[in-house]
């Protein structure tokens, strides 16, 4: 496994499932947004079937590597990442994301295409279609206290925890690493996606106006289904039960084999045009 990668069960299985032996008929990877980190997506985990083998991907620099070299750009994470993922993958992988997760799932989803091991799906939330995120500032260069302030602004981050000194230089170290990754970001065209894509967003979400969100459409040629709840940029953790619902439904929806056939029938199609 690449250095500093970190997937991590979330669970473990003997918790979430009791002692009972449970077949894995799905492994569903899930990616955390800026300044998060795996242990932020572990409410999940008791919503979604008690088959799926859920892991949770943790990004360089944080947790047990707190302190330790972050990624510099988007190709050197997935670079990092898709091996920690695709040797985990077993025989059929789903993948979600939220914010900068969304990002990174769709490029590693990309790299796994590329590799013939592609999911059945990719889940993005909370994030502009790729080829159309566009930001009018390098985030990742603004000052320690604007840093706190968006990270108040955005909610997600108990108060209490933007008192304690340590605690903020922390969380700011780690935000702005992440804010680079995607600041720096420059989508590169390439062929569609042949897996569904499920769009998830809050109506209130600053970082991911509706209008911008249309644009995944256009980054998959199977079906794209999109889903809105009320709230801002961390809707998800106020309706967690009915998003867990939503995502198992459209994964489960995925057809066993259906990228590679979708992609077979265009190219067929074009061969003939």
């Amino acid at each position: 496994m690449p250095d500093q990668v970190v997937i991590r069960d979330l669970g473990p299985r003997s918790g979430r499932y009791g002692n009972e032996e449970q077949e894995t008929d799905l492994t569903c990877f899930v990616i955390h947004h800026s300044g998060g980190s795996a242990a932020s997506y572990a409410p999940l985990a008791g919503h979604l079937p008690r088959t799926w083998r859920v892991i949770a991907v943790e990004l360089p620099g944080r947790g047990a590597f707190a302190g330790g070299p972050a990624c510099g750009d988007m190709a050197e994470l997935v670079a990092r990442l898709a091996p920690a993922v695709l040797d985990n993958a077993g025989d059929r992988y789903a993948v979600f994301g939220h914010s900068l997760g969304a990002l990174v799932a769709y490029e590693l989803a990309r790299e796994a295409e590329r590799r013939g091991a592609p999911p059945v799906w990719l889940g993005a939330s909370g994030s502009a279609a790729p080829h159309r995120l566009r930001l009018p500032e390098r985030r990742d260069l603004w000052s320690r206290e604007r840093l706190v302030t968006f990270l108040r602004e955005l909610g997600g981050t108990p108060e209490e925890m933007l008192e304690i000194p340590d605690v903020v230089d922390y969380m700011v170290d780690v935000l702005r690493a992440d804010l680079r990754i995607v600041d720096t970001y420059e989508h590169v065209d390439g062929p569609p996606l042949s897996i569904p894509i499920s769009v998830f967003s809050g109506d209130a979400d600053p970082l991911a106006a509706q209008e911008l969100l249309g644009g995944w459409q256009e980054r998959t040629l199977a079906p794209v289904r999109f889903h809105t709840w009320p709230g801002g940029h961390f809707y998800l953790f106020d309706h967690l039960e009915s998003f867990c619902k939503t995502l198992v439904v459209d994964v489960n929806s995925a057809p066993v084999g259906a990228g590679a056939a979708v992609r077979e029938e265009k190219e067929d199609a074009e061969s003939h045009g």
